[in-house]
């Protein structure tokens, strides 16, 4: 209610013809409810983290929705069903980030958001809609599913392939401690009968010139995916269960028939520090200026296995497109990368993260790194830390700078255990950036230790609040829905129910009382010996 005092509607029904929104709706037909409307009910659904049904009723019922919405109090509001709708029409293309962007385009409009300023970024984990499967169970789920998908419009082609067991394996969804609860039973023996069992499916219908419309369906699809991944067609035409060795790498492997996009991946330390987890990763990005409230200004969603190194360009092209380019961006260490810190440098933003001092193979030996040789690039040589020159600086196909020296120096050099590990008859070789990022990581690197380069950093933690709120509160860390476009358009709309609960603790201009002291407190204030607040 204070946001809508302070700025008025958030979004108009024109926004939703132009731009991304321009073919949301058909031109022709009944006019359908307001998309304005229908997109601050779907902000304020997330902001109290409600079913589709209970914001619907909220509609209905709250004067304050009915105030901050604009309604009348008579308004008996709308069948749930419209959320889910309006939900699909925004999941498509970009719209999501376009949604964004104009709540963006109204608070910059109000003061509240500016260009040049401080931005920080940090991701968190956020699981799929989906239960955990193992191996097994993801393979059973799979075959399930296109049955399922096949019996539901050609009973018929399946009758024929029934067989016994085939109730108790994929009659109700596969779990392996049902399954494997007999005597004797073996996991090997029943991933190999359900590969049979799945092959048998797919040979049907290559063979049957009626069916050749069933491999366009979705589970189908899948289906033969993970049986490539999983098993293998050996020389005598049966099907070996693949050793967990052979399997593709995690990016690239289906771990749910239902979300083909969920991902498995690991953060952290092994240990009690480690977080494992199936679904995708969010990164939010808010501005962090003394004077302005912390608003959210990006939300960038990317698969499980995508490190947090790859999110840095995409979020800075959005928010310049946004005219929000930031002068500070603040990150943690799993941001930086030299690619990043050339295109900050090409941008006019400055990276504060913390850069690794000690990289590779001169960390895991303790050897030199490349910081200890200055380089000279007017000269186009190198110094080593025992004062010799290199013989060549020429750069690569990969963009990076080979920078050897010579045997004749490095064969009796006193330091040479701390310097390399090659063959005796060999010379140092190392690999540095071109000049402008070399130089800015050099730069970067020394003053990470240096108090006010400290100091400045100290802002970033505010970032782990950000997050903590967005998933105490509107559940950031699990997926309402399958698919990563959906799950995208749930993290914007947590992001901009984040933004109107700030927005709203900044135009509340009611005093607090002060908390009534505790007996021991006013006894020690009466008696000089309170400690300093």
């Amino acid at each position: 209610m204070r946001v809508r005092d302070a700025l008025g509607p958030l979004f108009s029904d024109e926004d939703f013809t132009t731009g991304e929104f321009e073919d949301m709706y058909a031109d022709l037909g009944r006019p359908g409810i307001s998309p304005a409307l229908l997109a601050m009910v779907t902000v304020l659904q997330f902001l109290h983290n409600l079913s589709d049904r209970d914001a619907a009723v909220a509609v209905a019922d709250r004067i304050s929705w009915k105030y901050a919405l604009g309604l009348e109090l008579g308004d008996t509001g709308f069948d749930a069903s419209v959320l889910c709708e309006f939900r699909a029409r925004l999941a498509a293309g970009d719209r999501a980030d376009a949604l964004l962007t104009l709540m963006l385009e109204r608070l910059k409009a109000a003061g509240l958001v500016r260009a040049g300023g401080r931005q920080r970024t940090d991701s968190t984990h956020v699981l799929a809609c989906v239960r955990r499967l193992n191996r097994i169970e993801c393979l059973g789920e799979a075959l399930r599913a296109a049955l399922e998908e096949i019996a539901r419009t050609s009973p018929a082609f399946i009758v024929p392939l029934l067989r016994e067991g085939w109730d108790e394996r994929y009659g109700r969804k596969v779990e392996t401690g049902r399954l494997l609860r007999r005597r004797n039973a073996s996991a090997v023996k029943l991933a190999e009968q359900i590969g049979a069992d799945g092959r048998s499916l797919t040979d049907a219908i290559d063979t049957d010139p009626d069916a050749a419309w069933m491999n366009g369906l979705a589970q189908v699809q899948i289906l033969r995916e993970l049986w490539d991944q999983h098993y293998e067609n050996t020389a005598t035409g049966r099907l070996r269960y693949r050793d967990t060795e052979e399997l593709p790498p995690s990016a690239e492997r289906v771990r749910s028939p239902h979300d083909v996009e969920a991902r498995y991946s690991t953060k952290g330390r092994p240990g009690a520090d480690s977080v494992e987890w199936t679904g995708s990763k969010a990164h939010l990005t808010e501005s962090c200026d003394e004077d302005l409230p912390s608003l959210v200004t990006d939300v960038h969603t990317t698969v499980a296995t995508e490190p947090d190194v790859t999110a840095v360009t995409p979020v800075q092209d959005r928010l310049i497109a946004r005219g929000l380019k930031p002068g500070e961006h603040l990150t943690d260490s799993g941001y930086p990368s030299g690619a990043n810190i050339g295109a900050c440098l090409e941008r006019g933003i400055t990276l504060v993260a913390p850069v690794t001092v000690r990289t590779g193979r001169g960390a895991r030996e303790n050897t030199f790194t490349p910081k200890d040789f200055p380089v000279d690039w007017r000269a186009g040589t190198t110094r080593c830390p025992a004062g010799a020159t290199s013989i060549s600086m020429r750069p690569m196909k990969d963009g990076l700078v080979r920078v050897a020296f010579s045997r004749v120096d490095c064969r009796p050099c006193p330091i040479r255990a701390r310097c390399t590990t090659a063959a005796p008859h060999l010379g140092r070789v190392l690999e540095i950036h071109p000049e402008p990022i070399h130089t800015a990581r050099t730069r970067m690197q020394a003053e990470q230790d240096t108090p006010r380069w400290r100091e400045a950093y100290r802002a970033r933690a505010g970032i782990e609040g950000t997050v903590s709120q967005a998933v105490r509160g509107p559940g950031l860390r699990r997926s309402r829905y399958r698919g990563l476009a959906k799950t995208h358009l749930q993290n914007v709309l947590i992001g901009m129910a984040v933004n109107i609960r700030r927005l709203g603790a900044h135009f509340d201009t009611t005093t607090r009382p002060s908390r009534r002291p505790t007996r021991i407190h006013s006894l020690c204030t009466q008696h000089g010996i309170a400690t300093a607040a």
